[in-house]
């Protein structure tokens, strides 16, 4: 399988992933996190006894001395305003309610009330459903379809004539709570209340739409990125491929090639030697191309006494030495040249006096900071620099170049110095 094919196979395994996991995740928002206010409420009546039973309002007893007439007692928390300006959790999907519950009921009910914008109509939506009682702490999972709006409220709503009062909402819950209610059991009842959230899969309708959006998004930088490593993978096949023909082409010219670059470079530097410069010289003034051109001219100082306290095995050291950094250290399209001996020329077309000073210049440190086999061996350079006046030869301004470098010599070597008109 290619790499980008692969890519791509990876990319949708990807997707897919995160999508399973999208799809099976959850997003709960917490009843119990001082959202709303929680409140107790009951009947009120005589035989009804209900109190929170711990500060946190996360516990509360309702003891019930009868059961004969109405009787309820339950928790509830408002959401907004209470009657018309609630929360919308048309996205959620169910109730979760984590209760540890001892007592003698067999059922309680769950409720919520969805406010009605109509400013006419002052009362909220009552929606309810029964859940058996299960004794000791239990998480029931309550889902949304499950609840209808309750009979009697509508009838004391007076709306049974419009449908749309008997269908379940919760675009804009006011409250939400649960009770023990009628019939009522008679005794001691307690809730200690360990959580109470809506939840919603977490590919809801609001995030369907942004899941749409940035899976689009995703596969939009996936298409972009599979376009790039393809298009990658084919210029690698036909650089491959022109490898190979050039490679072949080297091949067939190898003995001439070798010819003549022993012909154009000094076998010991590396560097052009003095016949090859002279033919580029030769080719840039049949262009017209000299003017403009500026000259670097170097000679290593004290190299005859290197030569001659060390022997010519440490002089050619440093000749091959300074010849690296010179390579090194010269910019593409300028050219470094052996002219005899010691004597390096550095030829840099369209360059000005300053661009040659500061190549002279960074040659000059280079050089004086390079290390040898022979311990405490300290090698210096002296430059002359000059520029290719317009109508003047190559060999006059390498001449202006030898007497800037006789210059630096005379004054004290390891510096540069540009050629000055008198």
């Amino acid at each position: 399988m290619k790499t980008s094919t692969f890519f791509l196979v990876l990319a949708l395994i990807a997707w897919l992933g995160a999508t399973a996991v999208a799809a099976l995740s959850e997003r709960t928002y917490g009843l119990m996190d001082d959202i709303g206010m929680r409140s107790l409420y009951s009947d009120r009546g005589p035989a009804t006894a209900l109190n929170w039973t711990d500060k946190t309002r996360r516990g509360f007893s309702c003891m019930l001395l009868q059961s004969s007439g109405i009787r309820y007692c339950g928790m509830n928390v408002q959401l907004g305003d209470g009657v018309r300006q609630g929360i919308d959790f048309a996205d959620y999907s169910k109730l979760r309610l984590e209760v540890e519950y001892k007592g003698p009921a067999e059922k309680f009910r769950v409720y919520v009330r969805n406010g009605i914008p109509d400013i006419n109509f002052a009362d909220s939506k009552y929606q309810q459903v029964d859940v058996p009682v299960r004794r000791g702490a239990y998480i029931y999972e309550i889902p949304f379809d499950t609840f209808e709006v309750a009979d009697w409220w509508i009838e004391s709503a007076q709306v049974q004539n419009i449908p749309e009062f008997r269908i379940p909402s919760r675009d804009n819950l006011v409250h939400i709570g649960f009770d023990v209610s009628t019939p009522i059991a008679v005794g001691q009842h307690y809730f200690n209340i360990t959580e109470f959230s809506v939840v919603a899969p977490w590919l809801g309708k609001t995030n369907r739409i942004w899941w749409a959006i940035g899976s689009l998004l995703y596969f939009i930088v996936t298409g972009l990125l599979y376009n790039f490593f393809r298009l990658r993978i084919q210029l690698k096949e036909h650089h491959d491929e022109m490898f190979g023909l050039l490679k072949k082409l080297q091949e067939a010219g190898t003995e001439s090639a070798h010819f003549k670059r022993l012909s154009m470079y000094d076998p010991l530097t590396g560097l052009l030697n003095r016949r090859a410069a002279l033919d580029l010289v030769d080719q840039f003034a049949q262009h017209n191309s000299l003017t403009g051109t500026a000259l670097v001219v170097m000679d290593i100082d004290h190299f005859k006494q290197v030569n001659d306290s060390h022997g010519h095995e440490i002089g050619d050291e440093v000749l091959k030495r300074v010849s690296a950094v010179v390579q090194h250290a010269v910019r593409e399209g300028d050219a470094a040249v052996r002219w005899g001996g010691e004597e390096i020329v550095v030829i840099c077309p369209k360059t000005n006096a300053d661009g040659a000073v500061r190549v002279a210049e960074k040659l000059r440190a280079e050089i004086k900071h390079l290390a040898f086999s022979v311990p405490g061996l300290t090698i210096t350079a002296s430059f002359g620099v000059a520029n290719i006046r317009h109508g003047e030869s190559f060999s006059q301004a390498l001449g202006r170049a030898d007497e800037a470098l006789y210059e630096a010599k005379k004054n004290g070597r390891d510096q540069v110095r540009g050629h000055k008109t008198t």
